[in-house]
């Protein structure tokens, strides 16, 4: 949604359109003079596609409500993206440890991002689904703890969890002031605490915290733990399909681009 508004906010400034009578006399020329500045501007082509998506999604709302007559995205040529493979780098296991051991257990926060990174790491979800989960999404189902994630499109996916990410959890559940509250968010602010869910940029200044503090190699992103969690998976025979299930992709083909193994570079 954040993505959505913000695009949508940026093309209109872009055009300076302010009413809907402008929005009536946008055309196939307006996209394309926005796409060529954005690609002036050395935008990847995945986030050019992106935008020009959500600015066809507005359009077609717009179609749908009777506001135009045609959707001016519609034919519009986009840049080319590599499908092949994803471009985040990988993190390795050694890598990976070094990160999860690096907060300080002896402090709250550390405690929290701890758990955190294990979450991460360990279950491969997006850090929107961290954000998300509530303590009541944290539970013993059939013998299994379970994490139950809201992924896109508002949907449940519940996974198991490993053993090490399990012991994170339970210790900031214990240490953490909400962590009998049944209603609370389960990942919280450890100073000025008021109840409210992390946001998105949180999770990443804190992943990026202990990417420094660790030397990462340089690139490795937030979403470096779910693209390590998708390759490690796949490079130990989980099936595609299973993995797929696990980090809730809509499409198999997502999960592919994921698979190192076909690029060779033991064989090369």
């Amino acid at each position: 949604k954040k993505t959505y508004q913000t695009t949508v906010s940026e093309f209109l400034g872009f055009h300076a359109i302010t009413g809907v009578d402008e929005l009536r006399q946008v055309s196939s020329a307006h996209l394309i003079a926005w796409r060529d500045a954005l690609i002036d501007s050395e935008a990847k082509p995945r986030t050019i596609n992106n935008r020009l998506s959500a600015v066809s999604s507005l359009f077609n709302h717009l179609c749908e409500q009777q506001v135009v007559a045609i959707n001016p995205a519609n034919g519009l040529k986009r840049p080319k993206v590599n499908q092949d493979r994803v471009e985040t780098p990988i993190v390795t296991k050694e890598a990976v440890r070094t990160v999860l051991d690096a907060p300080d257990l002896q402090t709250l926060k550390g405690i929290r991002d701890s758990a955190m990174l294990h979450i991460l790491f360990f279950c491969g979800c997006r850090a929107s689904e961290v954000t998300t989960l509530k303590r009541t999404d944290y539970f013993e189902d059939g013998g299994y703890w379970v994490l139950d994630f809201t992924v896109k499109g508002g949907k449940k996916n519940r996974l198991a969890i490993h053993p090490e990410a399990k012991i994170a959890i339970d210790r900031y559940l214990a240490a953490a002031p909400h962590g009998q509250e049944k209603n609370a968010w389960l990942f919280q602010r450890t100073q000025r605490p008021d109840g409210t869910k992390l946001s998105y940029n949180t999770v990443e200044q804190v992943f990026r915290h202990y990417a420094v503090i660790v030397n990462l190699p340089t690139g490795a992103t937030l979403h470096s733990a779910r693209a390590t969690f998708i390759t490690e998976a796949l490079k130990n025979n989980c099936l595609l399909e299973d993995v797929q299930a696990s980090v809730a992709h809509a499409d198999i083909s997502t999960t592919k681009m994921y698979d190192q193994r076909v690029r060779g570079y033991k064989e090369s």
